[in-house]
């Protein structure tokens, strides 16, 4: 289930400016093939009939950070950020229970290359600040 809210933001945040490249969708089969899913696996989970809306509020604190980790590299990985991109990641921020800001902390620590792995203890310690109350 929570694959689906993940995937779902993914694939919203790589087709915010208007170009799904295939750096974008390398890295979203790269996440898929760590998830363990196939294309075929992933492709059927997001055209799923359930709300994503419903599906956020079964997630936990820690897969919500990192669905926002995700979104924020693949915001990067094309070297370039657009604002459609900032505003869509402040929506995912926002429906997970995040301050919209939360999104320009993880994007001032975040690295653009997939590879790099945050220290996610101390990141999701941070996020809880932002977290809406």
């Amino acid at each position: 289930m929570k694959d689906v809210v993940k995937f779902r933001a993914l694939v919203g945040i790589a087709q915010a400016d208007g170009v799904f490249d295939n750096t974008e969708k390398e890295f979203i089969r790269h996440l898929a093939s760590l998830e363990g899913l196939s294309m075929s696996e992933l492709k059927e989970q997001l055209k799923g009939p359930e709300k994503t809306g419903t599906l956020i509020k079964d997630l936990k604190f820690d897969d919500k950070v990192d669905i926002l980790i995700y979104m924020v590299k693949l915001m990067k990985i094309d070297g370039k950020v657009l604002l459609s991109e900032i505003k869509f990641s402040e929506k995912v921020a926002k429906a997970l229970g995040f301050e919209e800001k939360a999104i320009g902390f993880l994007s001032g620590i975040i690295e653009s290359n997939p590879n790099d792995t945050p220290n996610i203890g101390s990141i999701n310690h941070r996020m809880r600040k932002y977290i809406i109350e």
